[in-house]
């Protein structure tokens, strides 16, 4: 149970190449890898976390650092 814990801990987020100002330019794959907003979900809140259907950004913390898109794996909560 320790070990999980820490790998959950140190694990290294998925930057991306993808250029933003704001994570508002940011959306995750069906990967959790970062990708650049479809343009179906522009102006679109990004999705809340659930135990349901977005599971995928539950288990996800979509952000843009140094203006790129990062995506760092934060585990399960359910």
């Amino acid at each position: 149970m320790n070990l999980l814990v820490l790998w959950l801990l140190t694990a290294e987020p998925v930057v991306s190449t993808v250029p933003c100002k704001t994570v508002a330019e940011c959306w995750l794959d069906e990967e959790g890898k970062p990708i650049a907003r479809p343009k179906a979900k522009k102006g679109k809140a990004v999705p809340r976390g659930d135990c349901g259907k977005n599971l995928l950004w539950l288990r996800n913390q979509l952000s843009c650092d140094e203006n790129v898109c990062v995506a760092k794996f934060v585990g399960d909560k359910c």
